[in-house]
């Protein structure tokens, strides 16, 4: 297998179909290494969405290096400890997002902070109490080192041979992206769990954005539409989750606040847009699957 060592290349500034595809890649990934840098300074802060950022510069990382393996002699990998990590940011980002959530709700209803109901404000305790349990995880020794290592191959990775094709060869990864996700979207209607197959939709949307994402600096509108196309579905399916997951919420509530007319004027109003979602979505998918087609 033919390699060689990242510091005797330099990338381009202007990326071409004709840029080595190890080059493209590689230049994507340093640029999430030092995103994810700064979401972690962020989050020892507890700055609002930098849970969030952290976990979706990680998911962007894992992403290209897992679906453009195959340009590198050597990757990173992460283990069970980055899934433990990944949950307790995703705890996080759920409760940030379910509190602008219920905040625009309240908005839409005419409130104002005065008339937030109490369980609002444990709503925002929590938050507090998930990002000290980020900080305990984080902290831990075997997240230095796999930043280490994932900084190290960013730096100084050495490409396979498919690595120093021209980045015209990255479209066959986009092209099984696609089909991916066209393939997990059309198993949702007859699905055992919906709720399930609409994630993993979400996920393979995720997915073929991060793939075309790192492949667009030289491949330029070919990529931008997946990207374009893809982002509009899985802001969608979150839109979706996020509805569902508020829902949920105000089911769980005491007896007395699940009762009150403030719970019921909050259901409907997250009945009404999971309808508004699914057709969205509907109409979202079936404009993708015409371009693609």
């Amino acid at each position: 297998m033919s390699t060689a060592a990242a510091p005797e290349r330099s990338a381009p500034e202007a990326m071409t179909a004709s840029t080595p595809a190890g080059v493209v890649v590689q230049s994507y990934i340093s640029g999430q290494v030092d995103a994810l840098n700064r979401a972690i300074a962020a989050t020892e802060r507890h700055a609002p969405g930098s849970a969030g950022a952290i976990r979706i510069a990680i998911h962007r990382l894992r992403t290209a290096i897992r679906g453009y393996d195959h340009l590198f002699a050597q990757t990173p990998r992460g283990g069970p400890e980055l899934d433990q990590l990944l949950s307790a940011l995703k705890r996080t980002e759920d409760l940030e997002r379910l509190r602008v959530h219920f905040a625009d709700r309240f908005d839409q209803l005419g409130l104002t902070v005065p008339e937030y109901p109490k369980w609002y404000a444990a709503l925002e305790a929590d938050v507090r109490d998930s990002y000290r349990r980020i900080e305990r995880v984080h902290s831990q020794a075997w997240v230095a080192v796999l930043l280490g290592q994932v900084r190290m191959f960013a730096e100084h990775a050495r490409f396979a041979h498919g690595g120093e094709k021209p980045a015209s060869s990255l479209m066959g990864v986009l092209s099984q992206a696609k089909n991916h996700l066209l393939d997990t979207y059309a198993r949702v209607s007859y699905a055992a769990d919906p709720a399930v197959a609409r994630d993993e939709t979400r996920v393979a949307a995720r997915e073929a954005r991060f793939l075309a994402e790192a492949a667009a600096p030289a491949l330029g509108r070919a990529a931008e539409e997946v990207v374009a196309a893809a982002s509009a579905l899985e802001r969608l399916i979150t839109q979706y989750r996020q509805a569902v997951i508020a829902r949920n919420w105000l089911l769980r509530l005491p007896g007395a606040d699940r009762a009150g007319r403030l719970t019921a004027s909050l259901a409907e109003l997250e009945h009404e847009h999971l309808r508004q979602l699914d057709e969205e979505i509907e109409a979202s998918t079936s404009d993708m699957i015409g371009r693609w087609s």
